[in-house]
């Protein structure tokens, strides 16, 4: 039997369309934004200096583990950590873990709610030039009286190569007190660093640029081995959004500043972003 040559065509076509591989589509600057908003968390410390930010990395059961920096949770007392939806939850007493390999540390709440967690990405892939987002609470000002997660858009400018407390990233999204601890995103809203520090002159007053921890520093630590999950980082550049990845951390169980190297820098006491 003859098939019409229109038919066959058409046939043809519609076989072609089956058989095409679906094309990843980029993600816009609103989808990382909303990603960030996600899983970012508020942090608010013992006393009213102590304000930063931080990112929900993992979950289990009830049970959330936020990673933000050291000089923000570093002081014994206790910390309330506010979710996307506006709850505030109390930290698990006794729950505050420091990465010694730099200024991080992990905290835990509680909750009966399901919030999303991060999805690492490789730091070691963020050259300068690259797109980033740092998302953070920055403490109020005038005109904005209560703490908002801002999502602030920026590229790496440049590779700090005497870091201090594992602060190598820099970059120049325009930063503000209250965002240390935030997470620093990817062009696929992937966890690539933590935000802490930013670059003073000798009068204080910032320089335009700000630091981060590449994400790989946590990954590699000893912190990081203790949670039960296995974190994996993929081996590729910010724009490819294959699955190709390495597993990182051994499964065990978790116990429950604003500046830069060299001169030109301040960071009064803990109170650094």
């Amino acid at each position: 039997m003859k098939l019409d040559h229109g038919l066959a065509t058409a046939i043809m076509g519609v076989a072609i369309a089956f058989i095409q591989p679906q094309i990843a589509m980029p993600l816009t600057a609103q989808d990382v934004s909303n990603i960030a908003k996600d899983i970012t968390v508020v942090i608010n410390g013992a006393s009213d200096t102590k304000l930063g930010s931080g990112v929900i990395i993992y979950r289990q059961g009830k049970s959330y583990s936020v990673l933000t920096n050291w000089h923000v949770v570093g002081e014994s007392g206790n910390y309330i950590i506010q979710t996307r939806d506006k709850s505030q939850h109390q930290a698990v007493p006794n729950s505050i873990t420091r990465v010694p390999e730099a200024d991080l540390a992990l905290i835990q709440f509680t909750s009966d709610k399901v919030y999303s967690t991060a999805t690492f990405g490789n730091s070691d892939t963020a050259k300068e030039g690259t797109t980033i987002f740092v998302s953070g609470a920055p403490e109020p000002v005038q005109g904005i009286k209560n703490r908002t997660v801002l999502v602030l858009m920026g590229q790496i400018v440049g590779t700090n190569t005497q870091p201090e407390e594992g602060y190598t990233l820099i970059y120049n999204n325009n930063t503000h007190r209250g965002m240390s601890g935030g997470p620093v995103l990817d062009e696929n809203g992937r966890l690539i660093g933590i935000h802490g520090r930013g670059a003073r002159d000798g009068d204080g007053q910032k320089v335009g640029f700000n630091l981060g921890i590449p994400i790989n520093l946590f990954v590699a630590s000893k912190t990081a081995s203790k949670l039960k999950v296995q974190i994996s980082i993929p081996q590729t550049n910010l724009t490819d959004t294959s699955t190709n990845s390495r597993p990182i951390g051994r499964p065990t169980v978790i116990n429950g500043s604003e500046g830069v190297t060299g001169s030109g820098v301040v960071c009064a006491g803990h109170r650094c972003e």
